[in-house]
């Protein structure tokens, strides 16, 4: 069993307002996209997992080993770092 922390998902309203001034991409890697947003208060990492359109937020912490991964070329390990922490379905809800 796989004790990884999961990402949070990140409605896209605020993905958009939470990165307002400003998007640096990190990475585009199969159909994953790992951005930031630079805040008034700091630096907010999200992955975009272009397999479901969902939008997840990633500590800093985890954005730095995956971005370290994907400088060393190692893709397959990159992926199996982020696949168990997304969340197989939207718990969001829509009225």
């Amino acid at each position: 069993m796989n004790s990884q922390k999961a990402f949070p998902i990140t409605p896209f309203e605020t993905y958009l307002e939470m990165t307002q001034y400003g998007t640096e991409v990190h990475f585009e890697y199969d159909k994953y996209e790992l951005l930031s947003g630079t805040l008034e208060n700091g630096r907010m990492y999200f992955l975009i997992d272009y397999h479901t359109g969902l939008t997840y937020e990633v500590e800093q912490k985890i954005a730095d080993l995956l971005l370290e991964l994907y400088a060393k070329g190692k893709g397959d390990k990159l992926v199996q770092e982020i696949t168990p922490r997304l969340a197989p379905f939207s718990s969001l809800s829509y009225s």
